[in-house]
């Protein structure tokens, strides 16, 4: 049978899941890892007043960089030095009160042990991946998160597949068990996601992102313009008139204000009601944030009244969705 008969006839189909079923297998003993040791791993970053640094060779270190920038998008800042160039300059950009997440299989890939001499003498904390305890790399460690993957998919057995699949779930783990527990708000991922998430979806609501009743300018009684200088929220730059059943009746804004302060008028004698706009654009808080977005820009406004069966219950700022 020549090669490209043969081709047409292979189970492609088979043959993936047979290799899929024996890495699921592999990895599911990735469930003991999650002990102590990753306890520790967890309080070390937690505490950390630096940055999260991660550092690994070849596949391991493709991992590390996709590690530091879960991280990063999750809440923990975190970046990923390549041992290579650490050893040529770029240790300086890393501090005592930073820590180092070393991905390493066998525990002793040379690119890093050449640093850990610096590393001790920086005084950083390390926490390692790795196969097995017994390696050098897992003995210096503060912590040592080890995978205990003996067996890689590859059909040599040699090619980093398993190992680094394990490597990139335990550093996906830590980083969303951190962001649970530093209680990190889809406002924050939304502001470091700026393209892709408020663009491409529709499960943003406007109340994930608005700021509620408690923080906004109100005035609920038909006070003079003086008073409403001295009320307005400079950042927002609004003051919100309502009525007493908390129904928006009209706004005011900075702007509103200068065209008063240019011209020979007694503001103390000037009533609200006579300054503030009364066609108001709002939204609803189940609306997609997207459809906020439009409106803000249609509009060219920076403040987006939020309104619930015609009650005030928030404001959408431009400076809270696009900074």
């Amino acid at each position: 049978m020549s090669f490209n008969k043969l081709l047409m006839s292979y189970d492609f189909i088979s043959t993936g899941k047979s290799i899929l079923r024996k890495e699921i297998n592999c990895l599911k003993k990735l469930n003991k890892c999650i002990d102590i040791n990753f306890h520790n791993a967890c309080q070390l970053i937690l505490y950390c007043t630096g940055k999260v640094i991660t550092m690994g060779v070849g596949k391991s270190g493709h991992i590390a960089k996709k590690i530091a920038a879960t991280f990063s998008s999750t809440g923990t800042p975190s970046f990923f030095i390549h041992p290579n160039d650490a050893g040529h300059g770029d240790l300086g950009m890393i501090s005592s009160n930073d820590i180092i997440v070393i991905l390493s299989n066998s525990g002793e890939s040379r690119e890093l042990l050449v640093l850990i001499p610096t590393l001790k003498y920086l005084k950083v904390n390390i926490i390692s991946i790795t196969r097995n305890t017994g390696s050098t790399i897992g003995k210096i460690s503060k912590v040592n998160i080890y995978t205990n993957i003996t067996q890689e998919v590859c059909i040599f057995g040699l090619a980093p597949t398993t190992s680094t699949a394990a490597m990139l779930i335990i550093g996906d783990t830590l980083a969303i068990t951190l962001s649970k527990v530093k209680k990190f708000t889809l406002n924050k991922f939304i502001l470091s996601h700026p393209e892709g998430t408020i663009k491409n979806t529709n499960l943003i609501k406007v109340s994930d992102v608005m700021r509620n009743i408690k923080d906004l300018p109100i005035i609920y009684s038909n006070i003079s313009l003086y008073e409403v200088m001295k009320k307005i929220n400079n950042y927002l730059g609004i003051v919100i008139i309502c009525n007493k059943d908390n129904n928006v009746i009209g706004i005011i804004t900075n702007k509103d204000i200068k065209n008063f302060l240019f011209k020979n008028i007694n503001l103390k004698q000037i009533s609200v009601s006579l300054v503030m706009k009364t066609n108001l654009i709002s939204i609803g808080p189940n609306q997609p944030l997207i459809n906020a977005i439009n409106l803000i820009k249609l509009n060219r406004i920076k403040n987006l009244i939020v309104i619930d069966n015609y009650k005030l219950i928030g404001i959408i700022n431009i400076y809270d969705i696009f900074t």
